[in-house]
């Protein structure tokens, strides 16, 4: 088929943190005419969340004739960003009106599972797209995870203790590792039910053991143009630098979870897996009590 012929495919790709989610993108920028949406409107969602925790309000779910209370809520978002944001840009309407209005032949919009955690926020979810899963086995996702989180709260001097006394359950501030696999399995459900019959579910531990065979599996399914040069790509991260955010330089202001995949070249095997009883205890709890979310899914991947 002629590329002239191919229809426009739009990508919209929900993902649990450490599943190679970055790569994945980086990899799939390698398609000529393909635009990235990273993370919009996880970076929404953030917002929202926290001008609630501060308030009690909530924040709006559009920017026009609410610029006050949006820059409030931006205002509050901004102390734990550590940087100037653009209200406009932190707002789920303006990011699902200018998804939809974009015009390139390929978008990918790669979020994490907590884009859309509502049903309030879930009618802001962009027309048009087919919807893909990334999924991982739970002790290599919450073993990673770990370690990256530690690190960039350490770097943002939030944790002051021994890694080694970290707990995931207990101690991060952010994010409730808890959910990653059962809120991503409702969400999962949800879109079954209510959006797409058929979301793409890809195990990104096959994905790194046999990128050819899932890649072109995943490009036949959408429409993407497959080609073996999709196995190897430039380590540079400049092509990170044309993907759309909300928040500029957020690959560079949180690299200890993007740094390694925005320098990456290509997919590499994976490591066997370190022994159950090696792993920390709040790393063998999370995972023990997030497999059955995953090996349902599982059931369903390409």
């Amino acid at each position: 088929m002629a590329d002239s012929d191919r229809k426009p495919v739009r990508l919209y790709v929900s993902v649990i943190p450490r599943t190679i989610s970055t790569a994945f993108t980086k990899c799939l920028s390698a398609i000529e005419g393909m635009e990235v949406w990273f993370e919009c409107f996880t970076y929404c969602s953030h917002t929202a969340r926290e001008y609630k925790l501060a308030t009690g309000e909530d924040m709006p779910m559009e920017y026009e004739g609410n610029e006050k209370q949006v820059q409030q809520a931006v205002t509050v978002y901004e102390r734990l960003a550590g940087c100037k944001l653009e209200a406009d840009r932190l707002v789920y309407g303006n990011v699902k009106r200018k998804l939809e209005e974009s015009t390139s032949r390929y978008i990918l919009a790669k979020e994490v599972y907590w884009g859309f955690p509502d049903q309030k926020s879930r009618e802001y979810m962009p027309a048009g797209f087919k919807h893909v899963f990334l999924i991982r086995d739970p002790y290599k996702v919450f073993s990673s995870f770990k370690k990256a989180e530690v690190d960039q709260l350490i770097k943002a001097g939030l944790w002051t203790d021994d890694a080694e006394t970290f707990d995931l359950e207990k101690d991060d501030p952010f994010v409730k590792a808890s959910e990653f696999f059962r809120s991503t399995h409702e969400l999962w459900k949800y879109i079954r039910t209510n959006v797409d019959p058929d979301p793409i579910v890809i195990n990104t531990d096959d994905l790194l053991a046999n990128p050819a065979e899932v890649l072109s599996k995943f490009c036949h399914r959408t429409g993407l143009p497959y080609s073996d040069s999709l196995l190897q790509w430039d380590a540079s991260p400049d092509v990170t630098k044309t993907w759309k955010v909300t928040i500029d330089n957020v690959l560079k202001n949180f690299d200890t979870f993007y740094e390694t995949a925005t320098c990456s070249s290509e997919f590499i095997p994976p490591k066997p897996p370190v022994p159950k009883d090696r792993l920390a205890p709040d790393v063998r709890r999370l995972a023990e009590a997030s497999m059955p979310y995953f090996q349902e899914m599982n059931m369903f991947k390409i």
